[in-house]
């Protein structure tokens, strides 16, 4: 028994090490996020500033890279909400990227292989956030079952970069 537990830790092992090499410098080797791995700067033609963000059409999950001076990208869910787009992001209290977001809420979106600059805005009002949420349960087919909004939801709309401070 005791051989067999040593095979499987020596096994176990690097993947575990590969996983979080991955998580941790992963992003400084790849052009955007790969599924749940976070990625670099993400490449790809840039839409002109003075063209509306147009969300029509964005994929069910998109990109987002934030902090510009060390660009860090990952794959989020979204919602489209009368040609708004929100980010969510379960428990983001604990979430290193809605943290970066909060101290710098420039941000690139990459969706149908084009790439928008934004600024992140946290929303806080409850009537939007409930309307979002809603969206994300429908979009998602997530389960209804309590559902209520204990706030460990962040929710994010993506505004022109114009609007950033």
């Amino acid at each position: 028994m005791r051989r067999l537990l040593r095979w499987i830790g020596l096994g176990a092992g690097p993947v575990v090490l590969l996983a979080l090499l991955l998580d941790t410098f992963g992003g400084h080797f790849m052009d955007g996020p790969l599924g749940p791995i976070p990625g670099g700067r993400m490449s790809g033609p840039v839409v002109d500033a003075a063209i509306p963000l147009d969300w029509t059409g964005v994929e069910r999950e998109i990109e987002i890279e934030v902090r510009p001076e060390q660009p860090w990208s990952l794959t989020v869910w979204r919602a489209v909400i009368d040609g708004d787009l929100y980010v969510p992001s379960g428990g983001g209290a604990r979430r290193r990227w809605t943290r970066v977001a909060i101290a710098d809420p420039r941000v690139r979106v990459r969706s149908q292989g084009r790439i928008q600059e934004g600024c992140l805005v946290r929303i806080e009002d409850p009537g939007t956030r409930a309307r979002v949420l809603s969206a994300l349960v429908d979009t998602y087919s997530l389960s209804r079952d309590g559902e209520g909004d204990d706030g460990s939801v962040w929710v994010f709309r993506i505004d022109p970069r114009s609007k950033c401070a």
